[in-house]
């Protein structure tokens, strides 16, 4: 007798919906670089998990950038000093709403060097 067993993980189940964007230059204090409303649920994952940036030009310093949900801090994206890729730094799961809008703002320092910053935060739509 053949048995076939059906093993189901959150990733199966909810589909990617990843969210990205580009800064082209040297953001601008306190810049938003992206502003995104969302149209469907969409789960971010503790510490943003599977999401990637990256840096034309290397920071100079260490370079924090805020991830807000309707204007209220959710999550870091970091670039270390010298690096041209970023950490990311979210203490808990994070579930955006139809209408809720994502933004990326820059430091109130703007780092010296740092540019042509391109970023996907990893999400998964919730069925």
């Amino acid at each position: 007798m053949l048995a076939i067993e059906v093993v189901e993980t959150a990733d199966a189940a909810d589909p990617p919906a990843d969210i990205s964007g580009y800064k082209a230059g040297q953001p601008a204090a306190d810049e938003v670089i992206a502003r995104v409303p969302v149209a469907r649920r969409t789960r971010l994952k503790i510490g943003l998990a599977g999401s990637h940036a990256s840096a034309e030009a290397a920071a100079t310093a260490s370079a924090d950038f805020d991830i807000r949900v309707d204007g209220v801090s959710s999550a870091t994206m970091r670039f270390a000093a010298a690096a041209t890729s970023a950490t990311f730094i979210a203490a808990s799961e994070t579930v955006l709403e139809p209408g809720q809008v994502l933004s990326v703002v820059a430091p109130s320092t703007p780092d010296a060097t740092l540019a042509g910053i391109g970023f996907t935060l990893a999400g998964t739509l919730v069925l």
